[in-house]
């Protein structure tokens, strides 16, 4: 019985399984055994004897076995090579394109002997984005450090990112936008979340990026840029705002549970 080496943790829904992963790329046969697995893919893998620089946005086709008691299941699925990088590592991700069948069979084997994660617990859950609900914030305008310190006279110009997710604590951010290809680990941005619907005020924030994964838009072959920010300052204005905002979010949720899902 393969046992995952990570406990469930009471009250969480499972979101990964363990799974061994395995495809060829320009003649190389990569393994990996004892990953934790996602119905949207797998991240942390190693690069070698890949490169970031040369396999970064290919296409591979993947299998992934879930081992089992009995008959282990096996998924086939197109998924995209992704670069992510912290403070202290860079690894290779893997987005599947998993087709609908695909992904409703992973999630019936996630749901029955998968688990959630205990080795970096989020102390606020993130709440993902949604059109359904009137007051969620859809857009952040952002100016990181780096792009600050223009010369005299120059103006600055902010990027706009869109939101992944949010929670008291941080938000994951994405854009298209190039100039945020010089935004890394370690920087720290001022941010301006844009209001939606009734909620009457942006919210000024001070946030640290933590993580950065690049991926390939696959409508348009650009280079897509996720940002994982924690947030590090809020006055007290903001944070009241901010709460309120999230009290608001989650207020709807609970309303309006069937139309979100």
């Amino acid at each position: 019985m393969t046992t995952p080496a990570t406990t469930p943790t009471s009250g969480l829904l499972p979101v990964f399984c363990k799974a061994h992963l395995t495809f060829t790329i320009d003649g190389k046969k990569l393994e990996f055994a004892q990953q934790n697995t996602s119905v949207f893919g797998v991240t942390g893998l190693a690069w070698e004897p890949l490169s970031s620089r040369d396999h970064f946005g290919k296409t591979v086709e993947l299998t992934l076995t879930v081992p089992s008691d009995s008959t282990p299941v096996s998924f086939k699925t197109q998924a995209v090579i992704l670069r992510e990088v912290t403070g202290i590592a860079k690894s290779m991700g893997l987005r599947f394109k998993m087709q609908a069948e695909g992904k409703k069979q992973l999630e019936a084997v996630i749901a029955k002997a998968g688990f959630h994660p205990t080795s970096y617990l989020r102390k606020h859950p993130r709440i993902p984005s949604t059109l359904n609900i009137q007051t969620f914030p859809l857009r952040v305008v952002g100016i990181p450090d780096s792009l600050q310190k223009t010369s005299e006279g120059q103006p600055v110009f902010p990027i706009v990112f869109d939101v992944g997710n949010i929670s008291p604590s941080g938000i994951l951010l994405s854009t298209e936008n190039q100039l945020a290809l010089s935004i890394h680990p370690g920087e720290q941005m001022d941010l301006v979340i844009e209001p939606r619907g009734w909620f009457p005020v942006q919210i000024a924030t001070r946030g640290l990026v933590c993580r950065t994964i690049d991926d390939i838009n696959d409508s348009n072959g650009n280079l897509l840029r996720y940002f994982g920010i924690k947030i590090i300052k809020l006055d007290e204005v903001n944070r009241n705002a901010f709460l309120d905002l999230l009290k608001d979010i989650l207020g709807q949720m609970k309303t309006h549970s069937d139309d979100i899902r």
